[in-house]
């Protein structure tokens, strides 16, 4: 599964799988995804949540709005804990659909 977050002209594509009830693994994050401009309006806006040390432990989740972009743990509708936390930089995967 994958989600989105725009930051200007960036999109960042975080692509997860779901492990178990309410966790999922962190399989890549990077801004180099072609899916996620291809599809952001149909995929789902997600945020990862880090401590202070830019390690994720969570992934919030919420339905595709493009008049607030923003996701926390106020208006998603979807949190998973990240059982495979790491820095947040750490995620990116060389893929074939680099753009």
């Amino acid at each position: 599964m994958k989600a989105t977050k725009r930051l200007i002209t960036s999109v960042w594509t975080v692509e997860f799988e779901k492990v178990s009830e309410g966790k999922v693994k962190i399989l890549n994050y990077s801004r180099n995804d072609s899916e996620g401009y291809e599809r952001e309006k149909e995929l789902l806006q997600g945020e990862l949540i880090e401590t202070e040390n830019r390690i994720v432990t969570h992934l919030c989740l919420k339905p595709y709005d493009a008049f607030d972009g923003w996701v926390n743990e106020k208006n998603a509708t979807e949190i998973y804990e990240v059982v495979n936390p790491k820095f947040i930089f750490s995620y990116e995967q060389k893929i074939e659909n680099k753009m």
